[in-house]
């Protein structure tokens, strides 16, 4: 999607400045902001795309995640974080604020561009097969990546959606930690196992009743199993 419109959002001018210029090199928007307070400023809905420092200011970057999240209009928009802070537990908690991927300081612009082109391939696909998938009350929704219980959107985000579209459409299939991260995150080998877990956890506690049917393979993976009677 070279038509893709991204706001850049970090308190260092210098990386922004690269950042916007390089990515505009490869065809895409790009507007940047130094402060997650400037960025509230803006007209968020119109972007499609955001990138996040976490530590910046009052409001931190994990902050600025948690309100893209909390509103309809951004919540379903990806967001991936630029940070100098690398250990498992700050990932864990990027992810659990809303995060798509994740990149540690210092990186390349070619690995920036790469994980927003992985991000966006799974997130903005095209593809019209499988449009409407339903199990029950519980109906998924390819275009607009939504799942929908009761005809109510329950707020999966987009990498929710692909875990747990992966597990529904493969019923009994158990996938393994490491084949759900090569899937869904392209072989990031900055991912972890817990990663996995935690959104795992996150979709169990999004779908009320129908958790049950997530099953886990002690020491393995996840599978889908519908009700047998």
């Amino acid at each position: 999607m070279k038509d893709l419109k991204i706001l850049v959002v970090d308190d260092e001018e210098d990386l922004c400045e690269i950042l916007q210029f390089n990515l505009k090199q490869e065809g895409f928007d790009v507007d940047v902001a130094y402060s997650a307070e400037q960025a509230l400023k803006l007209e968020l809905q119109t972007y499609d795309f955001f990138l996040l420092d976490i530590m910046m200011g009052e409001i931190s970057g994990l902050d600025l995640a948690k309100i893209i999240r909390r509103n309809p209009d951004l919540a379903e928009k990806p967001i991936l974080f630029i940070t100098a802070k690398t250990s498992e537990a700050d990932k864990l908690i990027g992810f659990n604020a809303g995060a798509d991927d994740y990149v540690s300081k210092p990186f390349s612009v070619k690995e920036i561009i790469a994980r927003i082109n992985v991000i966006c391939k799974r997130v903005f696909s095209d593809s019209k097969e499988d449009a409407v998938f339903e199990f029950e009350d519980l109906k998924m929704i390819s275009e607009s990546k939504k799942v929908c219980i009761d005809g109510k959107d329950i707020g999966l985000t987009k990498t929710e959606y692909e875990i747990l579209r992966l597990l529904i459409s493969h019923t009994g299939r158990i996938y393994s930690r490491d084949e759900i991260m090569s899937i869904i995150w392209a072989n990031d080998s900055s991912i972890g196992d817990r990663t996995v877990d935690v959104n795992v956890r996150r979709i169990r506690k999004k779908i009320g009743e129908y958790h049950k049917f997530i099953k886990t393979k002690s020491g393995y993976g996840y599978y889908f199993e519908p009700r047998t009677n």
